[in-house]
């Protein structure tokens, strides 16, 4: 992986993660929203907005309906943004 992939895929995992309520070193690029961190459709909300805020690009409905996996997410910010903006706290 690239430094820019590794970046956006760390900071999706620490969000999907806090979202989720377990600890980051459990989520994977594999794991699924609904199947392994029980997301409910709040969840879902909650966590592309956190993803719109993060990386300042928005998601649509549709789009946000398709992404399933961490390794997706990743997949779609790299594909629908030109520069990721990772902030650094």
């Amino acid at each position: 992986m690239n430094d820019r992939k590794v970046a956006i895929a760390a900071k999706v995992i620490e969000l999907a993660a806090e979202q989720g309520g377990v600890d980051p070193a459990q989520v994977f690029p594999s794991t699924h929203f609904v199947n392994d961190l029980n997301y409910d459709s709040l969840d879902l909300v909650e966590f592309t907005m956190s993803l719109e805020d993060e990386f300042e690009m928005s998601v649509p409905d549709d789009a946000a309906m398709d992404l399933r996996t961490v390794e997706q997410v990743v997949e779609y910010v790299i594909a629908h943004q030109t520069v990721a903006v990772v902030k650094v706290e």
